[in-house]
């Protein structure tokens, strides 16, 4: 039996990668356009998407990995049923206790590493992931200007473009500026270039521009302004960084008594329960008959993985919301679903058709 623990979980194995690989790039691949357009906007420079995306891929692993091993099993023991090779062994002595202890192998591997992110890798990068948006946030204006490109700040009070840049993104040429002043007037500004400039004393950042005009009040008005300059100092606004982080961010030992803690610390012990359960659902619905292959129960059992999944996200969000109390947690849901594996794996200890 050695050989066959060996070859099932070899198996496994490498259907878990593939899946997983493949989960990875849909779940990955949606963000990092995302991020990619927000870097085109203008909320943060194009460099750190990379950054953003590696600190976030232990969020993505823990969340994916129950998917794949999920999948991984109904397709390796489906094949075995399908190829009619779980009826030798089976005949040879392979009960489902048997089937569940070779299978916890490559399970309890999986739902350790899940618990790892859950537990303390996902809450690290997210707290590194606040850190590093912050130090993106507290760049100035001119930081994050890319050429070509309007730039929205203070909630659409201020328009910024520059038609070109230098090499070393420390000169700005061709700017236009557009803000709406607090007591309702509008001022345009058109300069040649512009640098930023720190001031050592104060730390504070300017944006100095060069050979330019200053358009300012409501046209038609009497009080219109156009002003020719050499040279204009604007003050640029810093981003204050986070008082505090938030609950996904929290170590697990720091998380607190109010709902929104609570709901997170059950989701943290959730997603472990969620990888050894689905892997065990997966085990009891992967028989197949001969002819119907081994992909023949990937769609429907899918189906019952999302449906817990969702379950788990709406008593989740119960959670979050008080509306039910903190002792229940997301215990309900793993029970029931719990008790379908338990009935599909007793189904298995029937014998199979050829």
């Amino acid at each position: 039996m050695s050989v066959a623990i060996r070859y099932i979980n070899r198996e496994i194995a490498a259907v878990f990668i593939v899946t997983l690989l493949m989960l990875l790039l849909v779940a990955v691949g949606g963000r990092f356009i995302g991020y990619l357009q927000e870097a085109a906007m203008g909320k943060f420079t194009g460099s750190v998407v990379l950054t953003i995306m590696a600190l976030r891929l232990p969020e993505f692993i823990q969340i994916v990995s129950p998917f794949a091993v999920y999948v991984a099993i109904i397709l390796t023991f489906g094949r075995l049923y399908a190829d009619q090779e779980m009826v030798v062994l089976q005949n040879a002595g392979a009960s489902t206790a048997r089937l569940l202890g070779w299978t916890s192998i490559s399970l309890l591997v999986v739902v350790a590493a899940v618990a790892y992110l859950a537990f303390y890798a996902t809450p690290n990068t997210q707290r590194a992931l606040v850190d590093y948006m912050a130090e993106q946030r507290a760049q100035t204006d001119f930081e994050t200007v890319n050429a070509g490109v309007f730039h929205v700040y203070d909630r659409g009070r201020r328009v910024t473009y520059s038609q070109s840049m230098s090499s070393d993104r420390k000169v700005l040429r061709d700017v236009f500026m557009a803000q709406r002043l607090n007591d309702g007037r509008q001022a345009t500004v058109w300069a040649e270039s512009g640098t930023q400039q720190i001031d050592p004393e104060t730390g504070a950042h300017f944006l100095v521009l060069e050979r330019g005009r200053r358009y300012e009040g409501t046209p038609g008005m009497p009080d219109f302004r156009i002003v020719e300059f050499a040279e204009l100092h604007q003050k640029l606004a810093v981003n204050p960084r986070p008082e505090r982080f938030e609950v996904e961010a929290q170590p697990m030992l720091s998380l607190g008594d109010d709902p929104q803690s609570r709901a997170e610390w059950h989701w943290r012990v959730g997603l472990p329960i969620f990888c050894l359960l689905g892997g065990l659902l997966g085990l009891g619905i992967s028989r197949v008959k001969p002819r119907q292959g081994r992909f023949a129960r990937v769609v429907p059992g899918m189906l019952i993985m999302l449906l817990y999944y969702l379950a788990l996200l709406i008593n989740r969000n119960a959670l979050e919301e008080g509306q039910l109390p903190a002792v229940l947690g997301l215990w309900p849901v793993h029970l029931v679903f719990g008790g379908i594996a338990v009935y599909n794996l007793r189904k298995l200890a029937l014998p199979v058709k050829a």
